[in-house]
C-alpha cells in the first residue's frame, strides 16, 4: 500500500521546520484522507533516544534498600489433653431387710421370733414422752382459749357497732310542739300517761310559784297534747273526739296565794263538748280528785262551839254539793262547790273554741285575762 506524505507546514517555534511526528493518530489519518491521500499503516518513526529528546531526562536516584528483618515463626500452642472419661460406678448389690433377716438367722441359728424380739429391743421407741404430750396439750389449750377470747371480743365489738348503728339510724319521733296559747312565766316538763302523768302534775303543783304567775307543763315524749285523753280518765267520747291536736295546754297557776292546776282545751264543736261535759258532771270531781281534791273538813274546838246560853248557838250554814251555774269575768261557768260553798272545780268557755278547767274562780279569771292578752297581741 502506497503511503502519501502530508506536506509539512513550517513552524516558527521549531526554527521553520515541521516537527516530526512519532505517534499516529486518527485525526491525522482523517486529515490525510481529506487532502486526497491515503493514510499508511506503517509506523511513522521509532521513538527518539534519550539524547535526542528536547528536554533532558532527570536523573533517577537509587533508593537504598533496607534489609528485611526475618519474621519470627509463631510458636505452636500445645494441644489440650483430652478430658478423662468418668468411670461408671460399679453396681452394688441391693440390700433388703429380708436378706439381712436370712443372714441373721443363718449366723445366730436362732428362731424367727427371737430375731424379731432382738430387733425390737435394739431400736428405741420413738413415742412422745408423757411430759412432752402434756406440754403440747397445754399449748393447745392456750391457743383454744385465746381463739375463744378473740371471738368473744369480736362479737362484742360487732354488737356495740350494730347497736350504735341502730341508735343512729332509728328515726327520732318528735311530738308536736307544745305551744302555749297564753304567755307563761316558767316551764316545767312532765311525761307519761295515766297515774304517772297525774303524779307528775301534782308534783309540779307543790313547787313554789310567785303570786299571780303561771307555769306551763310541757308534755315530753307524747304524740298528743290532748291532756284529758292522756290522763286515762273516763271522759265521754264526744268530748275527747272534739278536742283538737293543737292549742291545748296544761299548767299551774298561783291565784290569791293558792297554787292549783288548770287545763286549756281547744275544741271543734261547742255544743257537742258542752253536752258531753254536762253528761260527765256526776263523776267528774271523783275522776279528777287527784288534781282537784275536796277540801279537808274544818277543825272545830270546844271554845268555838260552846255557847253561854242555848239561844246564842248558831248552826253552821250548809249548801247543796255539786255543780251550779255562775258567772266569772262575764263568762258563764259551771262550778262544783262543797257543802261549805267552797269551789272545788270550775269549767267554762272563753269562746266557743276554747274551754278552761280550773280550781276556783280566781284561777279561772287569771287564765281568762291571759287568753285575752295573748289574743289581743
Amino acid at each position: 500500500m502506497d503511503q502519501d506524505v502530508v506536506p509539512q507546514v513550517p513552524d516558527s517555534s521549531f526554527g521553520g521546520q515541521q516537527p516530526e511526528r512519532y505517534i499516529r493518530t486518527f485525526a491525522g489519518d482523517v486529515d490525510v484522507f481529506q487532502r486526497g491521500g491515503t493514510p499508511g499503516l506503517s509506523p511513522l518513526k521509532s521513538a527518539p533516544k534519550p539524547e535526542e529528546r528536547l528536554i533532558e531526562a532527570s536523573p533517577v536516584s537509587e533508593i537504598p534498600q533496607t534489609p528485611l528483618s526475618p519474621v519470627a515463626e509463631p510458636i505452636p500452642e500445645p494441644e489440650p489433653e483430652p478430658a478423662p472419661v468418668p468411670k461408671e460406678p460399679e453396681a452394688t448389690p441391693l440390700k433388703t431387710y429380708s436378706d439381712d433377716f436370712r443372714q441373721r438367722l443363718s449366723d445366730t441359728h436362732a428362731s424367727t421370733a427371737t430375731v424379731l424380739a432382738a430387733e425390737q429391743d435394739a431400736h428405741p421407741h420413738e413415742d412422745i414422752a408423757p411430759s412432752e404430750t402434756s406440754e403440747q396439750s397445754n399449748h393447745n389449750y392456750w391457743y383454744i382459749a385465746a381463739g375463744v377470747l378473740l371471738l368473744l371480743v369480736g362479737s362484742g365489738g360487732v354488737y356495740v357497732a350494730y347497736s350504735r348503728y341502730l341508735t343512729a339510724a332509728t328515726p327520732v319521733i318528735v311530738g308536736p310542739a307544745s305551744v302555749a296559747p297564753i304567755f307563761v312565766d316558767s316551764t316545767d316538763s312532765v311525761s307519761g300517761s295515766g297515774n304517772a302523768l297525774i303524779q307528775a302534775i301534782a308534783q309540779s303543783v307543790t313547787k313554789p310559784l310567785s303570786l299571780n304567775t303561771v307555769r306551763q307543763l310541757a308534755l315530753v315524749g307524747e304524740s298528743s297534747t290532748n291532756v284529758l285523753l292522756l290522763l286515762n280518765v273516763p271522759v265521754p267520747g264526744i268530748v275527747t273526739r272534739n278536742i283538737r291536736a293543737t292549742g291545748n295546754m296544761a299548767g299551774v297557776v298561783n291565784a290569791n296565794g293558792v297554787q292549783s292546776p288548770f287545763f286549756i282545751l281547744s275544741v271543734d264543736l261547742y255544743s257537742a263538748t258542752f253536752s258531753g261535759m254536762l253528761a260527765w258532771e256526776p263523776s267528774m270531781q271523783q275522776d279528777l280528785k287527784a288534781l282537784f281534791p275536796l277540801y279537808p273538813a274544818p277543825v272545830t274546838t270546844a271554845s268555838s262551839t260552846a255557847s253561854t246560853t242555848p239561844k246564842q248557838a248558831t248552826p253552821m250554814s250548809t249548801s247543796k254539793v255539786g255543780f251550779r251555774d255562775e258567772t266569772v269575768g262575764n263568762h258563764d261557768v259551771r262550778i262544783y262547790r262543797d257543802a261549805l260553798g267552797r269551789s272545788v272545780l270550775v269549767y267554762g268557755y272563753w269562746n266557743q273554741q276554747t274551754m278552761i278547767i280550773a280550781r276556783d274562780p280566781a284561777a279561772f279569771a287569771e287564765v281568762l285575762d291571759r287568753l285575752a292578752t295573748s289574743r289581743a297581741q
